[in-house]
């Protein structure tokens, strides 16, 4: 069975620049999707050295032994926000990215159907503690090291109802065709958020029941508020690019090997 774009659903994404399915998977299917997610921040929460760092509206902290990152919730810094990247360490997760339902309509958002995994991320919006993610298009946060950063979307998967009231996807239709917009004129990682003083256009919610999935690429803005309710709000992303690049993992670990010296220095150096 295809899960291919209809031809609707291929307008709009030009148009509006993302795309939404309500309840492709069953609350059961969330379920067990959510406990594969619960089981890995468990893991990870075991791991925690307390060595966090605050980089522009985040909160970070490198796992150095199983390569990858946590984000902790500013406010509330023994909280998981999230966990990028995760496909490596999660063997449930890493097979639920390759199911049709997000790799079909990925590939007519990649533009073209050989395609993998570039990086894979949890969103955690815990119940009354879940904050506010800012204002954003991915595009800056991977063109330095992606390969083909413009062509990598995302395949953002509700696991619980989404509301206004915990922190739904907000997004900016049509902010796709412009590009890459003004961002914050500062030094370093936060220079990849936007300068929302520099945008005037309005957002709109996308409130949607959990098993529903949100396809949208690397230019639209998007954003997602505090989580005011007695619920969480949580999502899993997958993103995609064309096949053959490498992914966020391997690109990590290679920017973390120390330079090779040359063969002269390491001969004197013996």
């Amino acid at each position: 069975m295809s899960f291919r774009l209809t031809p609707e659903e291929i307008a709009r994404k030009d148009r509006d620049g993302f795309v939404v399915r309500r309840g492709v998977f069953s609350r059961a299917e969330c379920a067990r999707i959510a406990g594969d997610v619960e089981a890995l921040i468990d893991d990870m929460l075991k791991l925690k050295r307390e060595n966090k760092e605050v980089v522009g509206s985040y909160m970070f902290e490198w796992q150095e032994e199983v390569g990858a990152v946590v984000k902790w919730e500013p406010l509330f810094p023994d909280v998981v926000q999230g966990i990028e990247p995760f496909a490596h360490i999660s063997r449930p997760l890493n097979e639920w990215a390759h199911d049709p339902r997000f790799m079909d309509p990925s590939r007519d958002f990649v533009g073209q159907d050989d395609i993998n995994l570039f990086t894979e991320k949890l969103t955690m919006k815990r119940a009354h503690t879940g904050g506010e993610l800012i204002l954003h298009q991915d595009y800056p946060y991977w063109m330095r090291w992606a390969g083909q950063a413009d062509r990598i979307m995302t395949a953002l998967l509700y696991l619980d109802d989404a509301t206004m009231e915990n922190g739904c996807l907000e997004v900016a239709p049509g902010s796709h065709t412009e590009g890459m917009k003004k961002r914050k004129d500062i030094e370093g990682f936060g220079q990849n958020e936007m300068d929302p003083a520099a945008f005037e256009q309005s957002l709109v919610p996308v409130e949607a029941p959990a098993g529903s999935i949100v396809f949208f690429g690397a230019f639209l803005v998007h954003r997602s508020r505090i989580n005011r309710s007695d619920k969480d709000r949580r999502a899993l992303l997958y993103s995609y690019q064309p096949a053959g690049l490498k992914t966020s993992y391997e690109l990590h670990r290679e920017s973390r090997q120390p330079a090779k010296k040359p063969k002269a220095e390491a001969a004197a150096a013996r």
